[in-house]
């Protein structure tokens, strides 16, 4: 009877407790707020008859008004992706063309998905047709991306718009003269847009004048500053070196052109790591229209640099400016 009794027990005791079993990772319950973030990884594809394996990071962030969601890709180069649906955990995107006018991109149709795979981490898959000899290269990425905390002074997107941070710059006008400007934020708003004020001891019609930015991790774009230009235009943080951007504004074409994506400027305020770039834009000047040339050195984390115009209209048009403090 004892023997039975202890063959009972032992019996019971292997069987599995309901209690102690392992609930399986469920990624349908995963927000659209729960991508958000910074991610580190490798992703991989099988191009041009070999491997390929690039490991890099991904910024996910709301856009404007918070109703969906743009990534930034940080790996041998750097492209954008905007948000297309989201259904059941799953985040389905497309990515940006940043090279529009190549005759080798004109069959571009990248896109995929993001899903996590279990906690703090994300599976990625991108497929679609690449730039490629033939207008057309299919690749098919995957791979998968951890959660992770950057330091500031890593930031690699846009990130120096905020209310309150002020610049100040030492100005050189055309005539030989020199000046000082100082700008600051004085609002935001949610949607990405930056109003601020103007002051400066130029001698310029109107001692205070307005600016305004929208700034985005993804792209800044200048809507009105008449320290920086007549007519709007955009750095786009994926823009390739040597590609000329031509936005256009009342039939007047702008062009912006990345030259240098890491120009080491050192200046009395510090050295900075820059993107550097050219701008051109059409100006009245008397009875004629001219082409205005310009470059500016832009900071991810602080800022514009420095903006430097090679024909200057005016006697009192900039022809450099530089910063020399920030309170940031």
């Amino acid at each position: 009877m004892k023997s039975f009794l202890l063959i009972l027990i032992s019996a019971i005791l292997l069987i599995p407790s309901p209690g102690c079993k392992k609930k399986s990772f469920d990624p349908s319950g995963k927000s659209r707020e729960d991508f958000i973030g910074t991610w580190t990884g490798t992703i991989s594809t099988f191009k041009n008859n070999q491997l390929l394996k690039v490991s890099g990071t991904l910024v996910i962030y709301p856009d404007a008004g918070n109703i969906s969601l743009t990534g930034i890709f940080f790996m041998n180069e750097t492209s954008v992706f905007h948000e297309f649906q989201f259904v059941d955990g799953t985040l389905y995107f497309k990515v940006v063309n940043n090279d529009p006018a190549n005759p080798m991109c004109q069959n571009w149709s990248l896109g995929g998905y993001l899903v996590f795979s279990e906690e703090n981490k994300i599976d990625i898959r991108i497929s679609g047709n690449e730039c490629g000899p033939q207008g057309t290269e299919y690749v098919n990425w995957t791979g998968s991306m951890i959660q992770t905390q950057v330091p500031a002074d890593s930031i690699q997107y846009y990130n120096f718009a905020k209310s309150g941070n002020s610049w100040t710059y030492q100005v050189f006008l055309k005539n030989g003269d020199s000046c000082q400007v100082q700008k600051q934020i004085s609002q935001e708003s949610p949607m990405y847009l930056f109003d601020g004020t103007v002051t400066q001891t130029c001698g310029w019609a109107g001692q205070n004048m307005t600016f305004k930015w929208n700034v985005t991790p993804s792209d800044f774009s200048i809507i009105h500053d008449s320290t920086l230009c007549y007519l709007p235009f955009s750095f786009p943080i994926d823009a390739k070196p040597g590609v000329i951007y031509k936005p256009y504004t009342n039939n007047d074409t702008v062009t912006m052109t990345l030259l240098d994506s890491n120009f080491i400027m050192t200046i009395p305020a510090g050295t900075f790591s820059c993107k550097y770039f050219r701008y051109t834009e059409p100006v009245d000047s008397g009875l004629f229209r001219i082409k205005k040339t310009a470059y500016l050195w832009l900071n991810n984390r602080y800022g514009i640099i420095k903006h430097e115009v090679l024909n200057p209209v005016d006697t009192t048009d900039i022809r450099v400016q530089v910063i020399t403090s920030k309170n940031f």
